[in-house]
Formats: structure tokens, sequence, C-alpha cells
């Protein structure tokens, strides 16, 4: 299952919105077929690991990520491939999370007389369609929050301790191996003008180049300017700018998209881009996750509409007393509960990294291995 998970984690390009799924063919002890899900149109994970086995896939095990489709959509049933296929035995990571088809194609091939077995590394593979589970086949844009935090939750000192020009990084290298291993799973990844401002970001995964488990293509970046008022440029040639309508007709248009930034103008509510209509946009380009990296004040408001699915937040082991923390409105009798669930725990380095995701990913585990 490892080796499944491997090729699923290992395509170049993402394959949103279908999940990624992985699948090897073992004969005698030695893997005889691989193959992966590539993305929408192409061939499911079964069939291209079958077809590469040939016929040393008789008799033998097909180890899938996912439990194989038992009904048509742009491909046929995968379960008529492995049955066609020979082999005597199916290893399963996780059930199908669509509670209208979950279970279908494991108890198809189980009545045809295969050995079927579920639950093999299942929370790896749960996580690894996890943006595909969370918003139910992406019927919205799955949205990952990452937050970066001291002990007394300020995500940066004040000005007077920055040097101008330079990152400022709270956190240590391996959280920021991290977060460029998270980027690479996602379609865009947004802050708002104040961190482009301070900072000058590059929004990639530079530091995940290389790494033969994530995808090998950078997400598309973009920021958030209500007004359009950042006039300093962004250092990539293309990335997507989300304006309030009111900036529409305004003279500082011309000069964005001189720079290689595309505009898309949302609705506003109280002067700021509507975060909802931000999302509905981005759904229209077929960016189908997105991860926000802030500031505080892009983050809140995400979060204050109940739009955060998972919320990733490193805490440095610092205390910094000042400095930039939640806009003041963030706080209050008037915000809205939205509760998380906590998923994991880990330590990188001296950080730690808190996982909470809305949908209770433990629930979810137990669900699809049952």
């Amino acid at each position: 299952m490892s080796a499944a998970l491997a090729m699923a984690q290992g395509v170049e390009n993402r394959t949103w919105p279908n999940p990624p799924v992985g699948a090897v063919v073992v004969k005698d002890g030695a893997i005889v077929g691989r193959g992966a899900h590539l993305g929408p149109g192409q061939l499911h994970a079964e069939p291209v690991a079958l077809a590469d086995a040939g016929d040393k896939a008789r008799g033998g095990t097909l180890y899938v990520t996912l439990e194989p489709c038992n009904h048509t959509g742009r491909t046929g049933p995968c379960t008529e491939a492995v049955l066609a296929s020979g082999v005597a035995r199916v290893v399963i990571g996780i059930r199908d999370p669509n509670p209208t088809v979950s279970g279908g194609g494991a108890r198809f091939l189980r009545e045809r007389g295969l050995d079927v077995e579920i639950g093999i590394l299942p929370e790896s593979c749960l996580e690894l369609i996890w943006p595909f589970v969370a918003t139910d086949n992406f019927t919205r844009v799955f949205v990952e929050l990452k937050t970066a935090t001291s002990l007394d939750g300020r995500f940066a000192p004040g000005p007077e301790l920055r040097q101008d020009g330079q990152p400022f990084y709270l956190t240590g290298e391996a959280s920021r191996c991290d977060v460029h291993r998270r980027r690479r799973r996602v379609d865009l990844v947004l802050v708002g003008e104040g961190t482009v401002a301070a900072d000058q970001p590059l929004l990639n995964g530079r530091l995940a180049m290389g790494d033969h488990d994530v995808p090998q293509t950078d997400p598309l970046p973009g920021y958030v300017d209500t007004d359009l008022s950042w006039q300093g440029g962004f250092a990539r040639e293309h990335y997507l700018v989300f304006a309030g309508e009111s900036a529409r007709h305004g003279k500082a248009r011309l000069k964005v998209e001189q720079d290689g930034g595309e505009i898309l103008f949302c609705a506003e509510k109280a002067g700021h881009v509507e975060p909802k209509s931000l999302l509905e946009l981005a759904a229209t380009r077929d960016l189908f996750t997105v991860m926000v990296e802030g500031g505080p004040r892009l983050a809140g408001s995400m979060l204050f509409a109940g739009l955060v699915d998972r919320w990733i937040n490193y805490m440095a082991p610092v205390v910094l007393g000042r400095g930039v923390t939640w806009p003041n409105d963030f706080a209050g009798p008037n915000v809205p509960d939205r509760g998380f669930s906590l998923t994991r725990l880990d330590q990188l380095e001296k950080d730690l990294l808190f996982i909470h995701d809305r949908k209770n990913f433990s629930a979810t585990l137990a669900r699809v291995t049952i």
C-alpha cells in the first residue's frame, strides 16, 4: 500500500477535481504493475496498473488507495477491469467516501469470488483525498488556512523590529519546508495586500522541488486588494488579484495588469472583498483548492465567514510581546461559532503544528474503513 500511495502522491500535476489514486499489482512477492490517476478524463489507477502488469496480474494482488469504482463516468467501471485481469485478491486503503456508492465496488468483487480487504494505511489514504472528501466532491472550493504564530499569538513583530524588504520567518526551516509541500498540493495560494507589501512573497513550493511525494507544479499565486491600492508589483510573472467591484473603473487597474496581474472583481461587504464571492470566482477558474496564508485580516474574514475547511497553525516557541495580531473586530460577541476538531498535532523541530478540520477527520476515517 505504501507503494500505491507513492504512485498517487508523485503525480506531476494535481488531479483535482478528481481524487488522486494510486495502485500496484503484486505477484509472488514482487510489484509487477504500477499506475496512478493523472486527472479528469484519464484512466483510473487500477486499469493503468493492471495493464502495466499484463498477464502477470493473473492470480496476483491489486493494492489500491481508494475503493475501485463500480459505475460509469468519463471512464468505465474499474471493477470490470479488475475482474478481467484475473487478480485473486484486492487490498483497498479506504472505501469510497461518497455514501451513495461506498462499498459498491468491494461488494461487487466479493460477490464474484475475489478476496477483498479494506483499511490498510487508511489515515494516509484519506489524507491524500481530504479536499475531495471535505467538500463533498468539490461542491465548493476547499480552503486551507495556514497561520504561523508565536506563543503569545503574534503573527510577526512590529515594523520597528523588521528590516525593510526582508521577509520575516517566525518558524524554523522544517516548518517552512512543510508549508512549501502543502502549497504544491493546492491550486492557489492567497495572501492579503499587506503581506505582499511587507514580504514580497513568491508563494511557490521551491523548498519542495524534487520531493517525489508531492506534485511538481507550483500553485497559482494571488492576493486580495479591495481598492487596488498596492502598486509595488508582485514577484511573479502571472498572478491573480481579487479586487472589489468599486475598483473596476479606477486608474490603478492598468498598472496592476501591466505588471502581470489578472484582476477578478468581487462583491464587497463593509468596504472589503466578500470572501464567498472571492471563492465563487476562483471556482470559475477551476481553482478547486486554495491555501490562505494571511495576513490576519484575510484569515479572520475567511474564518468569520465559515469558509475554512482546514486550519493548520505553526506555533513557534517564542514570545514577541508586541506586533501583528488579529484585527480588533475579530474578537467579541458577534463572532460566530465555527467549530473545528483536532486532527493531528506534530512537532517540526522546535515548532508545533496543529491541524484542525471543520469536518471531523477521525469520524470520517471510521466510516470509510468499516
